[in-house]
């Protein structure tokens, strides 16, 4: 394709410094076809001459005033930034060998051209790569799609302020990814029950909702840290010992022959919680003091309290079916029924709030581990969305986070290896793990209002945004900064909203002061769901 359009140059090189270019321009508009391009911060351009083609992104535009004898001269400059030149066959690469020469022309790049650039309109193996996601934000830039395998190969971050549109952000990505490609495997980690109603109508079919009453992670595939984690988190280190014996010796008796030799206390298999009680209360008989006996009452006190609160149901309503780790994971990536499913959407709103986070690191390392078991990465890759990341996987070490923090810092610094990935949403990258965060090779982000925020951003985008960065504060809802290796070239996207949105919109106060209550509203009911833990959707049209 032709880069170097006679209808789109508009100016010459009048200054070469380093990775930046100033070019005197003859006009800061030009039409192509039925498209006008303009000379606007974020829009792409190229600088060719003998030296090849040096493909650039406008950082800065402005009218530079020349007294001259009798009159004053407007002079119109344009700053850009270089991001990468051309290879054989006009494939964009970074970085650049030769820089363009003073009095090189300049042409506006149209959106047919940067998409030909970055092999969206190469082969049909070439374009399977990329899925469209919304508009380039610049007039005339044409569609934005983004690089599947380096989006979800390298972990994502989506960062935004609350209302800056960013769980539509997430909702259009995934529904994206399910009109683009027949068989993803995405799993939510819903924290505030929003996704299930932008995976029904269309996507129902497809998507596997579970609703928080029936959430299920069957106690006996926990290891020991996180059986303590949650059954005993005092538990001292002779306390931990007999634990993890006892644990160990029931899920032998679980297993026949030579098997038994390789069973662990971690490895995944049903033992009886009763009879794990019975056996401390066994070894606590045969204690001959008080004191001795002590360590044990508190032990089968604690366990027994968890084990029969209702808020912890969760963990033990497969026991009657005595769950496999097979059975559970065909469920959790839809295999188990005659139409498969592709996104399963995990409602963990309903979950104790002091133990949300470690179910989070529990079914990360599950699906970590299940992929390591896995020889070939390719068999069954799959995207892991932590929404709300901020309120489990945070900078702060603390012990209340760490079990949760050391598995998914796992998953971010080895998960590319075995084909799990990682898409971080927050609203406050300033306080999520620098360790996760570092490790994600690209990020969407969307309005950002505070400083510490945009100052944590700004330090992880590339150099050539130049004053692009400075508009985060600014951008329009649904509209994001996307740098990195899903995007080769970086640049402001409005995202297409998605069909149907999830269930995060504002409140609507003006609506509901003015007509109040709808019809049929109870106190005396909304008091008994509070009461039973059961919520049920009466979400007004």
């Amino acid at each position: 394709m032709d880069l170097r359009k006679e209808t789109l140059s508009f100016g010459k090189v009048i200054c070469v410094d380093g990775s930046k270019l100033t070019i005197k321009a003859e006009t800061l508009k030009t039409v192509d076809g039925e498209i006008a391009l303009h000379a606007e911060v974020g829009s792409f351009i190229n600088c060719g001459g003998f030296h090849g083609d040096t493909i650039c992104t406008i950082t800065r535009v402005l009218i530079e005033e020349v007294e001259r004898r009798d009159r004053i001269v407007e002079n119109k400059i344009v700053e850009v930034a270089i991001v990468g030149s051309t290879e054989a066959g006009n494939k964009f690469t970074r970085g650049v060998n030769k820089l363009p020469s003073i009095g090189s022309d300049s042409y506006f790049l149209n959106g047919d051209q940067v998409n030909f650039l970055l092999g969206i309109n190469l082969d049909e193996q070439e374009k399977k790569k990329y899925f469209k996601v919304g508009q380039r934000s610049m007039r005339g830039a044409g569609d934005a799609y983004l690089n599947l395998d380096k989006l979800l190969g390298r972990h994502t971050a989506i960062v935004g302020t609350t209302g800056s549109g960013k769980s539509s952000t997430v909702a259009r990505i995934a529904q994206s990814i399910l009109e683009s490609y027949p068989q993803p495997r995405l799993i939510f980690f819903d924290i505030h029950n929003e996704y299930q109603n932008a995976f029904s109508g269309q996507w129902e079919g497809k998507s596997n909702c579970i609703v928080w009453d029936k959430f299920s992670l069957p106690y006996w595939f926990l290891d020991l840290d996180e059986f303590i984690s949650i059954y005993y988190p005092e538990a001292g280190g002779t306390q931990k010992m007999y634990i993890k014996e006892l644990i160990e010796e029931l899920k032998k008796n679980e297993v026949e022959g030579t098997e038994k030799a390789k069973v662990s206390v971690d490895s995944p298999i049903f033992f009886n919680m009763d009879v794990l009680l019975e056996n401390i209360i066994e070894k606590r008989d045969k204690e001959t003091t008080e004191a001795k006996k002590d360590p044990f009452n508190k032990m089968i006190l604690k366990i027994q309290s968890i084990h029969n609160d209702t808020r912890f149901s969760f963990l033990k309503s497969d026991i009657v079916e005595k769950k496999s780790l097979a059975y559970y994971f065909k469920f959790l990536l839809g295999l188990n029924q005659e139409e498969q499913k592709f996104i399963s959407v995990l409602d963990l709103s309903g979950l104790p709030a002091e133990v949300r986070t470690i179910c989070v690191g529990i079914l990360t390392r599950l699906c970590f581990d299940y992929r390591y078991w896995d020889m070939d990465p390719e068999n069954l890759p799959m995207a892991l969305i932590l929404e709300e990341a901020h309120t489990y996987i945070p900078e702060d070490s603390s012990s209340k986070y760490s079990l949760c923090l050391e598995r998914v810092e796992k998953v971010a610094k080895e998960g590319r290896k075995y084909g799990l990935s990682l898409i971080v949403v927050t609203q406050r990258p300033s306080s999520i793990s620098s360790t996760v965060l570092s490790q994600c090779g690209t990020f969407i982000t969307l309005r950002l209002t505070n400083d510490l925020d945009q100052n944590k951003i700004r330090r992880l985008l590339p150099d050539t945004l130049g004053d692009q960065a400075d508009i985060l504060s600014s951008l329009r809802d649904g509209e994001a900064l996307i740098t990195g290796d899903a995007m080769t070239l970086p640049g402001k996207v409005q995202f297409d909203p998605p069909i149907p949105k999830p269930k995060s919109n504002d409140v609507r106060f003006h609506k509901a002061w003015v007509t109040g209550p709808p019809p049929g509203y109870s106190v005396d009911e909304i008091s008994n769901w509070w009461i039973t833990r059961e919520r049920k959707n009466t979400q007004r049209e």
